[in-house]
């Protein structure tokens, strides 16, 4: 799953117009709340006799008002203007502009609701809803500066706009302009405005805030609500006192039973092939990815370790004229498969371009075929910052019902240089959830919509040269090493 390349995003989940909920919104999450401008709440705003704002009143307590820039067009309260409440209304000839929230780098989190009417239409692409310029001389879509935008000329539904971001200061700020000059300005509606010093630091927090702003305004959850993924460092790391024990769950939460069968400590002096399968260039199964073809020379288990090697070789003409060429590498895979339940690898991605792989996957048949990717990690890429990408997706590939492709991935970045040693990788597959641990620290959680069959598990290696860039000669033979694979089911 590739990086992003830009900051300014328009708005990473927008979407549009929904849903009718009945409870009672909860009240906002108030940790690293930062800036907080309700546009329901009249007393937090300064208005002249026209209802023109002068200034807006920051809710989280922490005094980051916004006031007008002085335009001769100020923003306007519409009172009962969307779901029964009033929104800021501008005019695309001024906005608010406030000072920074934050000075030193760290994770932010951006929140807002937005609409256009008819009437407001016919506007300039990518008017700001929120701009952060702590570097004044730089546009406000070059790290560390961002900004949040709806590349939209024409009307819009409401609308729930997010924007997580790391490693950036936060502010001055803009809401409904660019921070510095008087430009981009916003020509709708503004209802709410959340900034957070920190990332959501759960899928539950996520979600908690999401249903407060879509009950609140009308507006529906977006898709992405169902999962989440870590902004920024792990937190303290557990302790492996039990071995016997995953990683994340030292205290034995879920009453683990280890699964012997889907378990190897790859401690003898050959690959176990009464538990495992090695791709061999032959027969219906994957040949590899082109040019680099899956061989049975590049899996072995010496040393207590399984590895798996990326190499340059000269190939058969056979291969070369199905598109496989100077490149081998190895796939294996669990004889039987696995269900719900914990699975943990201790590995070292390979220091190459050649991708380093721990996943689930069922493609046995043309109507049932998923994948479940614990990680999929470039060690040594065509762009540095991708070595420390911490890569995981589930893919739906087919069904009895459907032969859509639906990928569901997100990409947490480590403090660290992913080969540079070994780490403790983990998968925690339920019916309800999926998680992705590192080191026993949660860093992806996402709810469980699709996958509800037995899959093999797997260890490979393949040329990603689009993804990764193509591999550098100088760097091989690389491996990818594996210390072992634990699968734990819960007791009943």
């Amino acid at each position: 799953m590739p990086m992003f390349k830009e900051c300014l995003l328009a708005a990473l989940f927008s979407v549009s117009l929904a849903s009718n909920a009945a409870q009672a919104p909860p009240a906002v999450p108030s940790t690293g709340l930062v800036l907080w401008l309700d546009a329901a709440d009249a007393s937090t705003m300064s208005l002249d006799a026209q209802n023109r704002l002068q200034r807006w009143s920051d809710k989280s307590g922490k005094a980051n008002d916004a006031t007008v820039d002085g335009a001769s067009s100020p923003p306007q309260r519409m009172e009962n203007s969307l779901n029964g409440q009033a929104v800021v209304r501008l005019s695309g000839n001024s906005g608010l502009l406030g000072r920074a929230l934050r000075t030193a780098k760290g994770s932010a989190t951006v929140l807002i609701v937005s609409r256009r009417l008819p009437e407001q239409a016919g506007v300039d692409p990518w008017q700001r809803l929120f701009s952060s310029r702590p570097q004044a001389a730089s546009n406000d879509n070059v790290l560390p500066n961002f900004a949040v935008s709806l590349p939209q000329t024409g009307a819009y539904e409401p609308t729930l706009s997010v924007l997580e971001l790391q490693d950036v200061p936060l502010g001055p700020y803009g809401v409904g302009r660019n921070a510095v000059g008087n430009a981009e300005n916003f020509r709708g509606d503004i209802a709410e405005v959340l900034v957070y010093d920190r990332p959501l630091a759960s899928l539950a927090e996520r979600q908690r805030v999401f249903r407060y702003l879509a009950d609140k305004w009308t507006v529906a959850i977006p898709v992405q609500a169902d999962t989440w993924t870590r902004v920024g460092p792990l937190d303290a790391l557990p302790s492996h006192i039990h071995p016997d024990l995953p990683l994340s769950d030292q205290a034995n939460a879920g009453r683990w039973l280890l699964n012997t069968t889907l378990s190897d400590e790859f401690d003898g002096t050959t690959l176990d092939r009464t538990r495992w399968h090695v791709n061999n260039a032959i027969g219906n199964e994957s040949l590899g990815r082109k040019p680099a073809l899956f061989t049975e020379r590049n899996a072995s288990v010496s040393n207590g370790y399984l590895k798996i090697v990326f190499r340059k070789e000269t190939l058969p003409p056979k291969y070369v004229q199905l598109g496989f060429k100077d490149y081998t590498s190895a796939m294996v895979r669990t004889l039987e498969r696995g269900f719900y339940g914990y699975y943990e690898a201790r590995a070292k991605p390979m220091n190459s371009a050649g991708s380093s792989a721990f996943w689930l996957a069922w493609t046995g048949m043309a109507d049932n075929a998923t994948e479940i990717d614990i990680f999929e990690i470039g060690g040594k890429t065509k762009d540095a910052a991708s070595d420390r990408a911490y890569n995981m997706n589930a893919h739906l590939w087919a069904t009895p019902q459907s032969t859509e492709h639906i990928a569901n991935g997100s990409t947490w970045t480590s403090p660290w240089r992913l080969a540079s040693d070994f780490h403790v990788y983990g998968f925690d597959w339920q019916p309800d959830t999926l998680r992705w641990y590192v080191d026993g620290v949660l860093v992806r959680e996402s709810k469980n919509n699709h996958f509800f069959y037995p899959m093999q598990i797997v260890f490979d290696s393949e040329a990603m040269w689009k993804w990764f860039g193509v591999v550098d000669d100088a760097d091989l033979p690389s491996t990818f090493e594996v210390d072992y694979i634990r699968m734990w089911l819960r007791s009943p």
